[in-house]
């Protein structure tokens, strides 16, 4: 299995910290939110990464220049990010899905045991969720029944849950997202505004079954604001493997991310 990793946009509701670097490249405690992600991949077993990059891609060459990992990191350039939002980033890499694949946002920092939990789900296609006791406007909410997502996007009017941004694509499921995304590019256009959730509300709507699997209490957090980034960087520890967090803790992460 291999994983494809979105961060082709530049993140411009970060400015001015992504005024000259690219959104993934920010710095969280040693490294970046990059590679942390690449080492949290690399400690579930996955051997290839296909990143999706557009702003900035000469900085992110550098740094997997430096990287120690013993990953097999692609580089493939979307020509349209500054243009299009993220379901063209994925369908310019539709090519890399010969075989079952993870996808993640490039700005998800995450416990690793959440891939792990990912990982072992026998369903083809499945989401990583989460349940909160209320949502905003920015959460990409799910309708949620029987573990099955029914609907997804920002938009819609009430939610059994949120999406974390971490998904596994296997078998048929796979198969069909790749033939939606050609089908919505060649409607849309390389220049769309519609996010990658479009193919997967079209996969649900073909009849294909997507699951949801809670994080519970494992923290994870996007980061899309200055906010967000100085919350990642003070509670660096609640996303680490190697440490036990206290339930409160765990909270006050869910609260904010």
């Amino acid at each position: 299995m291999k994983a494809i990793v979105l961060a082709a946009g530049q993140g411009r509701r970060l400015w001015p910290f992504t005024a000259n670097c690219p959104k993934c490249l920010l710095p969280i405690g040693a490294g970046s939110i990059l590679e942390q992600q690449l080492t949290n991949l690399e400690g579930a077993g996955i051997r290839e990464v296909v990143l999706v990059c557009g702003f900035g891609i000469e900085r992110i060459r550098a740094v997997l220049g430096a990287f120690r990992g013993q990953l097999s990191v692609k580089l493939s350039y979307n020509p349209f990010y500054a243009l299009a939002d993220n379901l063209v980033s994925l369908w310019t890499v539709r090519a890399e899905m010969d075989r079952d694949f993870l996808l993640l946002n490039g700005d998800n920092v995450f416990h690793p045991q959440i891939l792990q939990h990912l990982l072992a789900a026998q369903k083809c296609c499945c989401l990583m969720i989460r349940r909160k006791a209320c949502y905003d406007q920015d959460d990409m909410k799910l309708h949620v029944e029987g573990g099955q997502i029914r609907a997804i996007g920002k938009a819609l009017p009430a939610a059994q849950a949120e999406s974390v941004g971490i998904m596994r694509f296997a078998g048929e499921g796979r198969r069909c997202l790749m033939g939606v995304l050609e089908d919505l590019i060649s409607r849309a256009g390389t220049t769309s505004k519609l996010r990658y959730v479009a193919g997967v509300q079209r996969l649900i709507d073909l009849g294909h079954p997507v699951a949801g699997l809670e994080v519970g209490e494992l923290p994870w957090a996007d980061v899309d604001t200055p906010e967000d980034l100085r919350f990642v960087r003070r509670h660096l520890q609640l996303f680490a493997g190697g440490e036990a967090v206290a339930p409160g803790r765990l909270r006050e992460a869910g609260a904010r991310a």
